[in-house]
């Protein structure tokens, strides 16, 4: 079953794909707990390190992920944030040996992942994230970051191989780097020459409270919905933009003479919003050719076409 979206359809936010990095040690697992009703999937002995700890499911191979969304026990406890730690075992031992077990075709003749294996990868992850994000549970993805050379600068990114790496890149809405800065545990979440980012809602660099401090407890899951807030808030006034150019391109349907038209251009140079005056101004111009007049950039005026 589909369905169609208008362009003034708002498009509501619920969950999260969010991609955690930074090097071991750091508190990157203890941090995933933080976040809004948690449950672990352990592909990598993480738990035992984790300082703030909550609820988890240890996993030994990929077919116990299944198993574990169709247990009594998840459907009862129904997690509002699911963390896979670390991703990279995720994809590269588990549901890479997933794949290639499945079909021969996923590996070469030396045991690594064949161009098909990687697009199998892909479709088995696909599905893993369209299943939480249909069950409205955020995802926090934990990886070990590794040092990338570019000639004589080191980026940190996160320890997942090369196809994988791609495709996780481009399933996240969020993607931290943790780091200790001036003494301090840090987030940066804006892309930087020392690591890779993607900040849909503008945090930039976020500074972790101490595990001490109260806040520390719903820290992620703070971070979640106010990243969550501002997504929406924007889909609602881009919606709210579209809606004001299709209410004035309407409004111009009555436009038949020379004069009209111009003094449109007065009212749209009066608009304090510079963009909304833009793009009502080519919605302006596209009527005028229909009408028949052209645009004099010397005189910033529309003129008969066969003058």
């Amino acid at each position: 079953m589909f369905k169609f979206i208008t362009r003034t359809e708002s498009v509501k936010i619920e969950c999260l794909n969010v991609l955690l990095y930074g090097e071991p040690g750091i508190g990157k697992t203890s941090l995933s707990f933080t976040a809004l009703k948690p449950l672990m999937l352990d592909f990598d002995s993480g738990l035992a390190r984790a300082g703030f700890r909550m609820d988890a499911v240890t996993v030994e191979k990929w077919e116990d992920v299944d198993e574990i969304f169709k247990s009594p026990e998840f459907l009862e406890f129904m997690p509002r944030t699911l963390v896979s730690d670390t991703v990279g075992a995720m994809l590269d031992n588990y549901i890479a040996d997933y794949v290639k077990r499945k079909d021969p075709i996923n590996s070469r003749r030396g045991g690594e992942l064949s161009l098909q294996g990687y697009g199998a990868i892909k479709n088995i992850f696909k599905q893993f994230t369209d299943r939480t994000k249909t069950m409205k549970i955020s995802t926090v993805y934990i990886a070990h970051s590794t040092e990338q050379r570019e000639g004589d600068n080191v980026k940190y990114v996160p320890r997942v191989t090369g196809g994988s790496y791609d495709l996780l890149r481009q399933s996240m809405d969020l993607v931290g780097y943790i780091e200790s800065y001036q003494n301090k545990r840090v987030i940066r979440f804006n892309p930087t020459d020392r690591n890779i980012g993607k900040d849909c809602a503008g945090l930039g660099m976020v500074e972790i409270p101490d595990i001490t401090k109260p806040e520390y407890k719903t820290f992620l899951a703070d971070l979640i919905t106010r990243t969550i807030d501002k997504m929406n808030a924007f889909s609602e006034n881009q919606r709210e933009f579209i809606k004001q150019l299709d209410d004035y391109r309407n409004d111009l349907n009555s436009l038949t003479e020379l004069e009209p038209t111009n003094k449109q251009i007065a009212v749209l140079a009066s608009f304090e919003d510079r963009l909304a005056a833009r793009q009502m101004f080519e919605i302006l111009r596209e009527k005028a050719i229909s009408l028949g007049f052209k645009y004099n950039k010397e005189t910033k005026l529309f003129e008969n076409g066969n003058a």
